[in-house]
């Protein structure tokens, strides 16, 4: 069976986890959690405070994904003589995955912050503000991206706009060269992360610049390839996924020892660069690992919970953090300080709703516009269900 489930699970726990790291932000909610069962070990309080703090760091796991996910067909295609779809397609394809969802994401939330005076006197401001996140082109100017008054998330959407727009390009070479590929776009975003973004007084600007995410995407790509290749040769399958379980444990603990690095960081972004590819890389450890792990560990990650929570991933993650805004300021509070002055009951109840909130914002955009629209822009409803139902075949992850 082609799909590869444990990659719904990874997904979504990684969004997940963003999405507590933005409602902590909001609420200050701190994640200490009593255990009396083990007392008797000596161990009062489960603390969950490095996840917290380090939540942010996971969105980088979703982009290792996405490079994942868009390069499988082309491993499959070279080893398994699978037909590869045109480029037009693949353009095609990511529009309708992504353009309708963010857009109506965009003007919903400029006009309820217009309706609600945040660009008061500043009008070129408004403008320019609008415009550049209407042609994902806002990452360009630290006001429009930094200061923003539709939604702090999107600069992860541009990032992958950018990237799909030279992937043909970058999978062509991946095919023909895979270790020279790999090793190029590494060292390119290595040496520009280096040599001039950890040399700006501000880092602020330059964290989340496409470059710095190379090694990343790279990293993807080449978890798909070995992903394919391993699948295609391995002859004893116990093994092997012995193996793929000691190596997603042993990824697992390095993550958990470079959040714990991160927490105790008084320069994050500055850490966040530093250590961006070391941390893709056991991003990419835990992920192959889980993809050949033991089927009782597979399940952990691959089960209908994860896969219906990933069907709304994208929506929800672009949705989050602006309802738990909206919600903050409703309960009549400017910041989390003023938020965990109101006590626990308050910060439970607040971070509640913004999760039911959230979710039942994702399914409506994702079933009733992200869908119908899908299937608009792919070329019309039997031309999708034949996709559809030759991909149910295949099970290809969706993306």
């Amino acid at each position: 069976m082609d799909h590869i489930g444990v990659l719904d699970g990874i997904r979504s726990v990684a969004i997940l986890v963003v999405l507590w790291f933005h409602f902590w932000q909001q609420t200050w909610l701190m994640p200490y959690y009593p255990v009396p069962f083990l007392e008797s070990f000596g161990i009062k309080t489960l603390d969950l405070n490095i996840i917290r703090r380090c939540g942010y760091l996971c969105v980088d796991w979703m982009i290792l994904l996405s490079g994942f996910v868009l390069f499988l067909p082309h491993a499959r295609h070279l080893f398994e003589s699978r037909p590869l779809e045109s480029v037009g397609t693949f353009f095609r394809k990511r529009v309708a995955r992504i353009v309708p969802s963010y857009l109506f994401a965009v003007l919903v939330m400029f006009f309820l912050s217009l309706a609600g005076g945040v660009y008061a006197g500043r009008t070129s401001f408004l403008w320019k503000d609008l415009l550049s996140h209407l042609t994902f082109t806002f990452m360009l100017w630290p006001d429009t991206y930094l200061f923003s008054g539709i939604n702090g998330v999107f600069w992860t959407v541009v990032i992958e706009v950018m990237f799909y727009a030279i992937f043909p390009l970058l999978a062509f070479a991946f095919r023909k060269k895979p270790l020279w590929t790999y090793l190029g776009m590494t060292a390119v975003g290595v040496a520009f992360t280096f040599l001039f973004c950890l040399r700006q007084k501000d880092t602020a600007f330059y964290v989340n610049r496409f470059l710095t995410f190379w090694p990343v995407f790279a990293n993807g790509m080449l978890g798909a390839y070995v992903y394919v290749w391993f699948v295609n040769r391995a002859k004893h399958k116990v093994p092997l996924s012995l193996l793929g379980t000691a190596i997603a444990l042993g990824s697992l603990v390095g993550i958990a020892f470079l959040f714990r690095d991160c927490s105790h960081s008084s320069a994050i972004q500055m850490w966040q660069l530093t250590y961006r590819y070391p941390l893709s890389l056991l991003y990419l450890g835990f992920t192959l690992g889980m993809c050949v792990s033991m089927r009782p560990v597979r399940m952990l990650l691959s089960n209908a919970v994860w896969k219906s929570i990933a069907a709304v991933s994208y929506n929800l993650y672009l949705w989050h953090q602006y309802l738990m805004v909206r919600l903050r300021i409703a309960f009549g509070c400017r910041s989390g300080a003023d938020v965990a002055a109101l006590g626990a009951q308050t910060q439970w109840m607040l971070n509640t709703e913004a999760l039911v909130l959230a979710f039942a914002v994702a399914i409506a955009v994702t079933y009733l516009l992200e869908r119908p629209l899908h299937r608009l822009i792919s070329g019309g409803t039997l031309r999708i269900l034949r996709i559809e139902k030759r991909e149910n075949n295949h099970g290809e992850n969706r993306i």
